[in-house]
């Protein structure tokens, strides 16, 4: 072995740059979480400023060590700890899953095969019976885990595919005489649609079907759009629906739409990405009622269960659904056998398959699953505090009654036309996001701009909610200043 990889793995020296990077971290956490660091939120800067700061550190890296890295790294994130923290649908990360994940790094066993990743492997299974049983499902429910909401999305819809075939889509491709159609909502997230085209679907074979005025699938209008797709000679072979939605946080009616689709013989799959955690709460539970009817199921630990990204359950109500999506053979990793759970390559997209399972095994065997309760109860419950916030001030508008920690609103002067209300509510964002003192997202729901807002932070207070109103409205005075 040379100097240079002997000194790189020398466990002295790994050893004392592990302790620097965990009290690094640990100050960090402290200091974000009370909003008391020096930094904020986002520390903006553009992509072409941000490109030149780092060609500039790597070519003074020899000046610096790498606990100066560490430092810097933080200090040029975003900051998903801070209380001021309300964008996008990421939490900030459990410090017991984070350590864990840092082991699963270590240990770098793939979960593809069974022989490089035992231990993870019977982790995974295990934590798929245990959701399983948990939203509902028999015991004969099986599935796994994989790499995000999207890739769990192609996955179970590529199952789909090939059930509903009468051919082997897989060896003999689709042909215009086995293309199937898929039902999906009008709010359906983007990778549902994105999944179809990839599959070869085509526009052809997707049917969004409008949400109601509450902005949900309604089963009077799913009847209606099936029954054309039908009258149009297409052969409809499953309905998506949302647990819950990703622009609004607002669920689908799950029993409803269940029912329809076991008296149809479709698939039904749901989307619970991010809502399906409500299942472990008592006040937030009856939300995903009818989600144990679903045919598939996906459910992102990355969400609202507070893990490092990423790691999805993909949930089939029959188990022997969950080897459907892919049939390839590949004789060096197994033998042609009857199926078996313990070989993931067969089941998933992935092969060198990251060890998902033992971070989210951690968390639930330390705190149990009241941990998850207590942090979906408590961001659903400031959603609805938020609401309230909103509704009693002049001139914001929600765009809905928030069922989760999703709040979509705007700012709304009187007698201005959408166009420039629009234009505010940008410009408004725009100089949020360049302070860096609050991150926030938009959405854009019938032609109109909202704010998005998505309690994912724990440490978030309906003070820090009321700060954040009252600096959109400061905003205002400075963007129009002749109107106030």
């Amino acid at each position: 072995m040379t100097k240079s990889l002997s000194e790189a793995f020398d466990s002295s020296s790994f050893r004392k740059t592990g302790y620097k990077l965990i009290d690094i971290i640990s100050d960090y956490l402290e200091l974000v979480k009370t909003g008391k660091s020096s930094f904020p939120v986002l520390p903006y800067k553009t992509p072409s400023e941000m490109y030149s700061f780092w060609e500039d550190d790597f070519q003074n890296s020899e000046n610096s060590g790498i606990e100066d890295f560490f430092k810097i790294i933080i200090e040029n994130s975003i900051h998903l700890h801070n209380p001021k923290y309300l964008g996008h649908q990421v939490p900030p990360v459990l410090p017991l899953a984070a350590l864990t994940d840092f082991l699963s790094s270590f240990l770098n066993n793939a979960t593809g095969v069974y022989e490089m990743g035992s231990a993870g492997i019977v982790l995974e299974r295990f934590l798929i019976k245990l959701l399983a049983k948990i939203i509902g499902m028999d015991k004969d429910a099986d599935g796994f885990l994989t790499s995000g909401g999207t890739l769990g999305n192609l996955t179970a819809l590529l199952a789909v595919r090939q059930i509903a075939s009468d051919n082997d889509i897989w060896r003999e491709g689709i042909n215009s005489s086995n293309n199937p159609t898929f039902l999906i909502s009008g709010e359906s997230h983007y990778s549902v649609e994105r999944a179809l085209h990839i599959m070869g679907i085509g526009n052809n074979g997707i049917v969004k079907v409008p949400v109601n005025d509450n902005h949900k699938l309604d089963i009077k209008t799913v009847e209606k759009f099936y029954n054309k797709a039908l009258d149009d000679n297409k052969r409809v072979v499953c309905l998506v629906g949302n647990a819950c939605s990703t622009s609004l946080g607002l669920y689908d009616p799950l029993n409803e739409l269940a029912d329809f689709c076991k008296e149809q013989h479709l698939w039904f799959h749901v989307d619970a990405a991010h809502g399906a955690p409500a299942v472990f709460t008592k006040k937030y539970k009856a939300l995903i009622s009818g989600i144990e009817k679903a045919d598939s199921v996906v459910i992102d630990f990355h969400k609202m269960m507070m893990q490092p990204a990423l790691v999805t359950a993909v949930l089939f109500k029959d188990s022997k659904h969950s080897y459907q999506a892919f049939s390839q053979k590949a004789a060096y990793l197994w033998e042609e056998s009857e199926e078996d759970w313990y070989n993931l390559g067969k089941r998933t997209f992935e092969c060198t398959k990251d060890t998902m399972s033992l971070k989210v095994y951690a968390t639930i065997r330390t705190y149990g699953t009241k941990l998850f309760e207590d942090n979906v109860t408590q961001l659903f419950e400031l959603g609805q505090k938020f609401a309230d916030l909103i509704e009693k001030r002049n001139n914001f508008e929600l765009a809905a009654w928030p069922e989760s920690n999703i709040v979509c609103y705007r700012y709304k002067e009187k007698n201005d036309d959408e166009e420039k209300i629009n234009d505010l509510n940008k410009k408004i964002r725009q100089l949020l996001i360049e302070e860096g003192e609050f991150f926030i997202v938009q959405t854009e729901i019938n032609d109109k701009i909202f704010f998005r807002t998505c309690l994912m932070n724990t440490f978030t207070t309906e003070k820090v909610l009321i700060s954040l109103l009252d600096r959109i409205e400061a905003l205002v005075s400075i963007i129009n200043p002749v109107k106030q």
